[in-house]
């Protein structure tokens, strides 16, 4: 693996990552979904959503330049807002998720795996952290053992590690940032760790139809809009509450009308593929197979069996290729 000199890995914009990393930090109830759209109808798929985590492409601004975003910088110990500084590099997946739940109520509820809960650790964390300013938050996240390893928990895995100081001349990849979304005692604010302070938006009114989303949605349109057009740049998660839990309980009430009932075991079964799937993924992630197949590409070189495994596996993807090509003409 490439080591960074700051100690932390970047963090893929992957929403198993995400839900992963926050149940490993001990946040009960809440999971991560990719937001392909902010229509109202892929909204409603996806609620309640109680934050938007939103990956963009990082463009450095001279002084003189205006800020990408609107709003206004406000103290976040005036406003109730618990907002940490991105103090160390590397670290604006977690410290964007972090800033977004430290701000999610908690929310009790009756129902076995329902109740939204920040875990002793990070509810001890917020606790200890009260009334601190926001550079002095980011280094309590920065010098947490557990926090740095479980971030580090998800890095890619490389079978070279290179000094990025012996490469001054080459090129460096683009960059890319991460920031939170959400409403805070009925105003959205943009939770940007490389920003001093919290970005407050606009008042929200989740009474009416679309509610904090509507805001949300104009403003994250909005910045996209200050890059050229057709960027493909950006990414966006939602935090929401956990959806198998509400499913189950919904199928198993017998007051689910019966066409319900058919909606509801789709969701299901796509919700426990999602889980399954995101469950290989983390742990390929977490446990690096380079060494295993290096020493099986030596073994195979020592013992002569290289080539023929080569050309076995040639012989092998020209048959299915042709079976594929053959299943076309017939259809």
């Amino acid at each position: 693996m490439s080591e960074d000199p700051s100690g932390w890995s970047l963090t893929e914009s992957d929403p198993q990552v995400f839900t992963q990393l926050l149940k490993d930090l001990g946040v009960q109830g809440l999971q991560v979904d990719d937001l392909y759209s902010l229509d109202p109808e892929t909204l409603e798929t996806l609620k309640p959503i109680h934050a938007l985590i939103f990956l963009f492409k990082w463009v450095e601004r001279s002084s003189s330049e205006p800020e990408s975003s609107s709003g206004v910088e406000v103290d976040p110990l005036d406003t109730g807002v618990w907002f940490a500084n991105q103090v160390i590099n590397n670290s604006c997946g977690t410290v964007a998720a972090l800033n977004a739940v430290m701000n999610i109520p908690h929310q009790p509820s009756e129902f076995e795996g329902e109740t939204i809960s920040l875990g002793s650790e990070l509810g001890n964390l917020r606790e200890f952290g009260a009334g601190m300013g926001s550079q002095d938050l980011g280094h309590l996240i920065s010098s947490s053992p557990n926090i740095r390893e479980v971030h580090n928990s998800f890095s890619k895995s490389s079978p070279f590690s290179m000094d990025p100081n012996a490469f001054p001349e080459r090129e460096k990849e683009d960059a890319y940032h991460f920031v939170a979304y959400l409403p805070v005692n009925g105003i959205l604010y943009e939770l940007d760790g490389l920003r001093r302070n919290p970005i407050m938006h606009a008042p929200v009114d989740d009474s009416v139809e679309g509610g904090w989303l509507d805001v949300a949605r104009e403003t994250i349109e909005q910045r996209i809009g200050t890059y050229p057009p057709g960027s493909l740049m950006f990414n966006l998660l939602a935090i929401r509450s956990t959806a198998l839990p509400r499913i189950r309980r919904q199928l198993a009430d017998h007051t689910t009308k019966p066409e319900q009932v058919f909606v509801l075991e789709d969701l299901r079964d796509h919700e426990l593929e999602k889980e399954k799937r995101g469950a290989m993924e983390n742990t390929l992630r977490r446990n690096n197979l380079l060494p295993t197949v290096f020493a099986l590409f030596k073994a195979l070189g020592e013992t002569g069996l290289a080539g023929k495994a080569v050309e076995d596996a040639r012989a092998k993807g020209k048959e299915r290729a042709q079976r594929r090509q053959a299943r076309g003409e017939e259809e």
